[in-house]
């Protein structure tokens, strides 16, 4: 499973996220939303977001329950 996680510069939810996802050593993929009119378009403010393929996982606070709920459904 290929996960991205959507996050802006300068974002601390967005820096938790990725330190939270490190922890718990799942893979994924950063994509900075900024610059792009597409992706800002679609996930604007509701960074950081979790997707595997078009669906999304996680969005917002991530916390470890959320993760691993997300990853096991």
């Amino acid at each position: 499973m290929v996960l991205t996680l959507y996050a802006r510069d300068g974002c601390h939810l967005c820096e938790q996220a990725e330190d939270l996802l490190t922890r718990l050593s799942v893979a994924f993929e950063r994509v900075g939303i900024e610059g792009n009119a597409t992706l800002e378009a679609k996930y604007g403010w509701d960074v950081p977001v979790l997707t595997s393929g078009e669906r999304v996982l996680v969005k917002g606070v991530f916390t470890r329950a959320r993760v691993q709920a997300a990853l096991e459904s």
